[in-house]
């Protein structure tokens, strides 16, 4: 039976289907057919091997003419990962069968195979973020001038703008679509080199096969041999482990501004969505929860990516066959995440009412950073600190508006009259650069935006 991760009772909270069918056992199989196919053509080009014998394993290459069940068993009997494999390929190849898996080696098979799943994976991670950001154009832009309390250390600060908040995501998944296409320039590349590198088995032939197979296998051929050089897939699990820190600062964010206390924003809720078993009023943000629960696993697995890369000598598969269970987790763990956060960023429930009314609470408190700076053109920026910290702690303390405050004191009213003083405590009056914030970065992420109807 399948466990937590594949099990159909939690199976749709750690993953999605459409990455899973990536890397099932049938397209594991499939990608290894289509790296002996290659292979094949590409010395029956080169003139090593018979037209028709590559041709032949090319017409059997497909993964639904084999038995998986009985190759597993096949690995678990004979300790080997591939040789169940090419001996059913070899069989339904007849005669060209004595062909198959020429002058290769295991992790030729191996590393190519994963690599054409990567790529597919990697396609549906980027056009989920860039998806997301098209979501999130929406709300910098609608929110543009929204004024809220910006946060910091857990505590108000000054005005910012719900756009300006959305806007410094956007920016940052904006970076992450550019790691993630030099990632493909990176990782996406095939691996053809023979027991050690030097692909010596092939002789005279070795390079004429290396050029004819990249173009077979659609990939491009390294710089070199990478068998115990595992830096590619370290800085990809790197980037898919940033995205996901990402994400899951977004989440944070929602799910804390979601907080009964605050109500600034909400997840959308489903009409057969239940908030708690036995607190009816709760509307628990559930989508953020689960997701941070993935985006923790994801990023706890960059480590462990890091240590693959410590390989002795050529090769050795105590450390890259850790690969084989890591990478369909990072990449499952990954997209269950994106998918959770997919729900709550696609119609994100914001009020403005309650950010207009948090932005307040503070008597006008959150906008002393205004009054100071009014205040420091007359009195230098050290007496007017010291004058707003002690008008600050007395409107806190009893209570009252900062304006009221203020007011009353004859030194601030030597300098700053009424009407300046309420324009100073104004917190639409302290909002800075925010607007162009948002416009900067929307007016650069416009293009990497996935634009699909909700």
């Amino acid at each position: 039976m399948p466990t937590t991760l594949d099990c159909y009772i939690m199976r749709n909270i750690f993953g999605s289907d459409r990455m899973r069918a990536v890397f099932d056992s049938s397209r594991l199989l499939q990608g290894w057919l289509d790296v002996w196919a290659a292979l094949a053509e590409a010395e029956a080009e080169a003139g090593l091997i018979p037209m028709e014998a590559a041709a032949k394993i090319r017409s059997v290459a497909r993964a639904e003419n084999f038995d998986i069940v009985a190759i597993g068993k096949g690995v678990e009997t004979g300790r080997h990962s591939l040789m169940p494999s090419i001996r059913a390929l070899s069989e339904a190849a007849g005669d060209a069968g004595k062909y198959v898996h020429w002058g290769t080696t295991t992790q030729d098979i191996i590393d190519t195979g994963v690599v054409l799943q990567i790529r597919d994976a990697l396609d549906i991670i980027e056009t989920e973020v860039r998806t997301q950001i098209g979501f999130l154009l929406e709300l910098a832009k609608r929110y543009r001038d929204t004024a809220m309390a910006g946060r910091t250390h857990w505590q108000h600060a000054v005005p910012i703008t719900f756009g300006m908040k959305v806007a410094l995501w956007i920016d940052e998944l904006s970076r992450h679509v550019e790691r993630l296409q030099r990632c493909r320039e990176q990782v996406l590349v095939c691996q053809l080199s023979g027991a050690a590198g030097t692909f010596a088995s092939l002789g005279e032939y070795a390079e004429t096969v290396q050029q004819a197979f990249s173009r077979r296998v659609g990939l491009p051929l390294p710089s070199a041999p990478w068998y115990n050089v595992r830096d590619r897939f370290g800085e990809m699990v790197s980037t898919l482990g940033m995205i996901a820190a990402t994400f899951e600062r977004i989440c944070l964010d929602t799910g804390l501004l979601s907080a009964t206390e605050i109500g600034e924003v909400s997840e959308p809720q489903t009409k057969t969505q239940v908030g708690s078993s036995t607190m009816p009023q709760k509307v628990n943000p559930i989508n953020g929860e689960r997701a941070i629960a993935n985006f923790h696993m994801v990023r706890g697995l960059v480590p462990v990516m890091q240590g693959i890369m410590v390989v002795p000598h050529e090769r050795d598969m105590s450390t890259t066959a850790t690969e084989w269970l890591l990478l369909p987790q990072v990449f499952i763990l990954l997209d269950g995440g994106l998918s959770l956060a997919h729900r709550i960023l696609v119609d994100l429930q914001v009020y403005p009412e309650n950010l207009a009314r948090n932005l307040r609470i503070t008597g006008g408190g959150i906008v002393a950073e205004a009054v100071m700076f009014g205040l420091a053109q007359h009195l230098g920026r050290t007496r007017a600190h010291e004058l707003t910290i002690e008008m600050a702690g007395k409107s806190h303390a009893e209570h009252r508006p900062l304006f009221d405050v203020l007011k009353e004191n004859a030194e601030i009213r030597r300098y700053l009259d009424e009407d300046e003083l309420r324009e100073l405590v104004d917190p639409e009056n302290h909002l800075g650069l925010a607007g162009k914030v948002v416009d900067g970065v929307v007016a650069r992420a416009e293009a990497l935006a996935v634009k699909v109807a909700k």
